[in-house]
């Protein structure tokens, strides 16, 4: 039963991750692949250890940053898409200036990665903290976690492959929808928190 639970809880997890993926594969076209394996599973790892640092921090950590996490997500994802709108509207003004009309391939950076990871995977820290209210021990509450890691890594790197697919479709656009998408991700998060 509860194998099937933390499959469950790691399919609504991974969307975030999964549709920030697709994002920099529309953003980064010609991302190499090992770049790509390394920032899926970054996506899987963090995915796999913010429920562990909940389960072990607990509830009354949970409870007084509960209110903080939707906004620091939306702030996170609505800081990276800006930047990925407006380099775009930046360099298709600079190449059309130049009379060129494809634009520059935009390159993500590690430390965006990073970010991206953090705010896509912030919201797991609750899931921590179910695991203790659960009757569950400290096994079956890690292998849950690597479970939704390991999930989270899979639907994020078809999401990747989805995403260029797209991108191939979309061309000089890709990197503005992409920062779209990111936004969209961080009011998702953050809009339930509010209502």
């Amino acid at each position: 039963m509860w194998v099937v639970q933390s499959i469950f809880l790691a399919l609504g997890l991974a969307m975030d991750a999964t549709c920030v993926s697709m994002s920099n594969a529309l953003a980064e076209k010609n991302m190499r692949p090992i770049k790509i394996i390394l920032s899926t599973l970054l996506y899987g790892i963090f995915q796999t250890v913010m429920p562990i640092i909940g389960y072990f921090v607990g509830a009354t950590f949970e409870k007084q940053l509960k209110t903080f996490i939707p906004l620091i997500a939306l702030v996170l994802l609505s800081i990276i898409g800006l930047k990925s709108i407006i380099e775009t509207i930046v360099d298709i003004k600079k190449r059309k200036a130049n009379g060129d009309e494809v634009t520059k391939e935009k390159k993500i950076g590690v430390g965006e990665l990073f970010i991206q990871a953090i705010a896509t995977s912030i919201d797991a820290l609750s899931i921590g903290v179910i695991f203790i209210a659960e009757p569950y021990n400290i096994t079956t509450a890690m292998i849950s976690f690597v479970i939704i890691g390991i999930i989270t890594w899979g639907l994020s790197l078809l999401g990747f492959f989805i995403g260029k697919k797209f991108g191939k479709l979309l061309k000089n656009s890709a990197p503005i929808i992409g920062g779209i998408v990111l936004i969209l991700i961080g009011l998702k998060i953050f809009i339930p928190s509010v209502i």
